[in-house]
């Protein structure tokens, strides 16, 4: 569904735990039977050294024993030895390239080796060898989703797969992971209006099998309220709610239903029904609620705000353009000509600040790519280093920094203003460093600019995301604010930490993208600039 707005929420990738192979065929050799058997009992032991010496040993007789060899893969797979355990079922691919498992054991290690493009051609001859591998078909429907933006023909691919999984379910096919499969499929299905129903109908399916899983029902009571059934959405947000506590984003669409679709009366019923039905807990429930209906409201007013601005803007524009082509065609006699050119540089003075508040109130358009972070903010630092001077500015990132999903030039533009500001604050021998790394708990990647300059006050520190509020004589106070607006419309946040005396760092936290998320996680949102959107936001519920 086009119009819905997104944060991401990571379903663990399916356990890929590979499992020694009893059903091959052992060696005609007795004593290589021997070792294997030894082999096997070892490994269930999980005694991996003693696995690997004896079937190694059972190669030494039988180069042709495809069980050992094929274990011998378990063995460096659970060693966490990618290469060899590939190297291994190949052998065993080049003695048997048919068996649809051996195919898909070579993805599996493609996948831990960061080879894409590899591990799907893998899954593909896994499945032309048996089109019933519905493992294989999940992890290649992973990969297809990874390069598939939102409502595309490879999106669709993505969603044909997931059908053959569930279809071959409901003809009795077994899948451990099928909540998955369907949490998968919802979430791309609701890409697509004509799907809606169908994506309803998968989601209360997941959610058979999984009824704990809070995204689940949030996206569910997306698509419902979309749908105008009003009643069921709000039920959908409060079971996430009462499963999740401290997940955000249904606090964010239950403040929605009530605030456009429930009059005074019905809000203040409903109030009292989660006071009723949430107990002890209700108290922080309907301050959260409060909040997100707060920020609703202030929203509101921005948006109105902005939209007279706009057209005063087009008004200060035309007179200025005006002024200064009168300028240029009035004769070097003119009295007072000296007196228009300065009124004439204000008023573009004027209008370059209204234009920047403007700004600090409503995000342009956002043109996501998938984005290497310590990369582009790397690039940012040496452009900066001119301006610095004298001053300090370092550069650190951690390895394996995951990608996101993100536009580029806002978050250049974002961490170049922090910078910036970081050097003006310093003294001239004064120090600031940039920081990249993530955090895995989080399942987000940040950026830190910490300068050892004079630190902002504890009471002006609620302030100075506000658009016009600068603590500096020369500032026009829209910076902070532009960067608080870019960091929520990436659905990450923007604080700072700071005390007088001891400097500040600011810190810029974006959720991990689905398609690049190795691990899972729940991103909630929070919003520093009201989000003016009527739209309920729904999760990318995308494995691994």
């Amino acid at each position: 569904m086009p119009d819905i707005q997104r944060s991401a929420h990571i379903i663990q990738r399916p356990s890929d735990n590979i499992d020694p192979a009893s059903e091959l065929p052992e060696s005609t050799n007795e004593h290589a039977r021997q070792h294997t058997q030894t082999g096997d009992e070892a490994l269930r032991e999980n005694r991996l050294q003693d696995a690997r010496f004896a079937y190694e040993q059972a190669l030494e007789i039988d180069p042709k024993d495809v069980r050992s060899c094929h274990n011998l893969g378990v063995v460096a797979y659970r060693d966490n030895q990618w290469q060899i355990a590939q190297d291994f079922f190949a052998i065993c691919i080049e003695q048997e390239p048919k068996r649809t498992d051996f195919h898909y054991q070579w993805g599996l290690c493609a996948l831990k080796l960061q080879q894409p493009n590899d591990a799907k051609q893998a899954f593909m001859r896994a499945m032309a060898c048996d089109d019933q591998n519905l493992h294989a078909r999940f992890q290649l429907a992973l990969l297809l989703a990874r390069e598939a933006p939102p409502g595309s023909k490879d999106s669709k691919q993505t969603v044909e797969q997931l059908e053959t999984i569930v279809h071959a379910c409901d003809k009795g096919a077994e899948f451990p992971h099928l909540e998955r499969v369907c949490f998968l499929l919802a979430s791309l299905l609701d890409d697509f209006p004509e799907s809606t129903r169908r994506a309803i109908a998968i989601y209360r399916r997941g959610l058979t099998v999984d009824p704990l899983f809070a995204p689940g029902h949030n996206n569910l009571g997306v698509l419902l309220m979309q749908s105008g059934q009003i009643i069921p959405a709000l039920g959908a947000f409060k079971i996430a709610i009462q499963l999740e506590p401290d997940y955000m984003l249904p606090y964010g669409n239950l403040a929605r239903l009530l605030f456009y679709h429930m009059s005074p009366t019905q809000m203040e019923t409903e109030f009292a029904n989660i006071t009723d039905e949430f107990g002890i807990k209700a108290p922080t429930i309907l301050s959260r609620i409060s909040l997100e209906l707060i920020n609703l409201g202030r929203a509101q007013v921005y948006e109105s705000l902005y939209t007279h601005g706009h057209r005063i803007k087009n008004l200060m524009g035309l007179a200025g353009s005006r002024l200064r082509r009168v300028l240029r065609i009035m004769p070097p006699e003119v009295p007072n000509l000296d007196d228009l050119r300065d009124i004439s540089h204000e008023q573009e003075q004027i209008y370059n600040q209204w234009v920047a508040y403007l700004r600090s109130m409503k995000q342009n358009p956002m043109n996501p790519t998938l984005v290497d972070i310590p990369q582009l903010i790397q690039k940012a630092i040496q452009a900066l280093m001119p301006r610095a001077g004298e001053k300090t500015l370092t550069f650190v990132a951690e390895s394996h920094v995951p990608q996101i999903k993100a536009d580029a030039g806002m978050l250049h533009e974002a961490v170049t203003n922090l910078v910036i500001n970081a050097i003006e604050a310093v003294a001239p021998n004064g120090r600031i460093s940039v920081q990249v790394g993530s955090d895995q708990e989080r399942n987000s990647v940040f950026i830190e600019v910490e300068d050892n300059g004079p630190g902002i006050p504890e009471e002006l520190q609620t302030r100075i995301f506000d658009p016009g509020y600068s603590t500096r004589e020369q500032g026009n106070g829209y910076g902070l604010s532009i960067c608080s607006r870019i960091a929520t419309a990436h659905r990450g946040t923007l604080r700072v930490i700071s005390q007088l005396g001891t400097g500040a760092v600011f810190r810029i936290d974006l959720p991990v993208d689905f398609e690049v998320s190795p691990e899972e996680d729940s991103i909630g949102l929070q919003r520093s600039v009201p989000d003016a959107s009527r739209d309920p936001i729904a999760e990318e519920l995308i494995p691994s």
